[in-house]
């Protein structure tokens, strides 16, 4: 059987650019929860980019190519900023203005985490936002999102050491972004960059509360008169409920 001819009619469309999309981009849209209207967005941000160098679309421009309304269009690219897929970034043009650009870096991140995951399914979520999501037993908020970024991009704390931040929050049970942000802020005092450093600045610490507490077990209790008399004898701990309601016996 001889193979079907090629209609000429058609051999136009192969001089068309053709667009990359990753493979397991198409895989893990189930496993990323992507909606049709958000893997449409996607593709087109991809294209535009590799084929127009656009970088930034409106909701109007992709609406009209997604067949959805500018308002879906505008509200399936919030949903995607705030589920950590897809980042808006500014930057100064050469003439002096700002403009507005696509960052598709978090979707390739949250795909390296559904990679690693299906090498080793014991290994946790590599992705920041979802490890937060984990160890809270909840979602993050707008606003617990944006504080996660700001610590990454403002302050420039690298991932790895957000993260050992909020191991020693879930170690101390401190459930609060607050708590968090206080512990990077003394490791930044303390010049704390690499995981030696880090090392190192937790042994010191630990040295420092044995000192402590080593110090306070070396002071003598104080001495409780008794009443009438100039005999000075110590509490008997077993009592202590008795002496906290008639602390003059």
């Amino acid at each position: 059987m001889k193979p079907p001819v090629r209609s000429v009619d058609n051999a136009d469309f192969l001089a068309h650019p053709f667009v990359a999309v990753p493979i397991d981009l198409i895989r893990h849209c189930g496993d990323l929860s992507l909606s049709p209207a958000e893997f449409a967005v996607l593709v087109q941000v991809i294209a535009s980019v590799q084929t127009q160098e656009e970088r930034f679309l409106t909701p109007a421009d992709l609406a009209a190519r997604c067949g959805l309304s500018p308002r879906e269009a505008g509200d399936t690219v919030a949903r995607l900023v705030q589920r950590n897929l897809l980042s808006i970034g500014e930057r100064l043009e050469s003439d002096g203005t700002r403009t507005n650009y696509y960052d598709l870096s978090p979707l390739w991140q949250a795909l390296r985490g559904r990679q690693e995951a299906a090498v080793d399914p014991h290994v946790g979520p590599t992705d920041l936002f979802s490890l937060f999501e984990q160890e809270f037993g909840r979602p993050l908020s707008e606003f617990e999102f944006e504080q996660i970024r700001h610590w990454l991009d403002t302050d420039g704390h690298p991932q790895w050491l957000v993260m050992e931040a909020l191991r020693e929050a879930v170690l101390g049970n401190k459930f609060s972004f607050k708590y968090i942000d206080r512990i990077l802020y003394d490791w930044q005092r303390h010049r704390v960059r690499t995981r030696q450093d880090l090392e190192a600045y937790r042994e010191s610490y630990r040295e420092r509360q044995q000192g402590r507490e080593q110090v306070a077990a070396s002071k003598p209790r104080p001495l409780q008169r008794k009443r009438g008399g100039n005999q000075a004898t110590t509490r008997d701990e077993r009592y202590e409920a008795f002496y906290h309601l008639f602390p003059d016996a």
